[in-house]
């Protein structure tokens, strides 16, 4: 399954901006400068950020960064999650807001996020992978804001 979102951010440095252009139109994919980001319309962020890796790009979207942030911090709590509830939203924002979805998804309420968490920490130690998708981080993490349309 893929999730096309309305942009997909990406950070990147002046130098490394060529670079990240040139993968991304061998993807298919045409990006522009707002403000202090490359913005792709219209993508799903995976497959946005699959053309900057197979171009040889040293950036990658904002929510794969992030969310492999939370998968890095799931991993360190070795699953013990009890009271960290607050932790796992703040992760969960920060892929939001930095990735420019803030107005579209929400994080789940505090327990439904732990749930979610311990769930993915045991998915991961039984896969030995680390990879979580925009569409499964979205699944397990964020409820879609009412007043925004599909």
């Amino acid at each position: 399954m893929t999730t096309t979102e309305p942009a997909v951010r990406i950070r990147c440095t002046p130098e490394a901006e060529p670079r990240a252009r040139a993968a991304l139109a061998r993807g298919g994919f045409e990006a522009e400068r707002v403000l202090t980001w490359l913005v792709v319309r219209d993508a799903s962020p995976d497959a946005v950020n699959e053309a900057l890796a197979a171009g040889g790009a040293t950036v990658r979207t904002v929510v794969r960064e992030r969310i492999g942030q939370l998968v890095g911090w799931l991993l360190d709590r070795e699953g013990r999650l009890e009271g960290r509830g607050v932790n796992v939203q703040t992760l969960v924002r920060r892929v939001l807001d930095e990735g420019g979805h803030a107005a579209r998804y929400a994080p789940r309420p505090v327990p439904e996020l732990l749930a979610a968490a311990a769930r993915l920490h045991e998915e991961l130690m039984a896969s030995g992978a680390a990879m979580v998708t925009w569409p499964r981080f979205v699944e397990l993490f964020c409820e879609r804001r009412p007043d925004v349309a599909a």
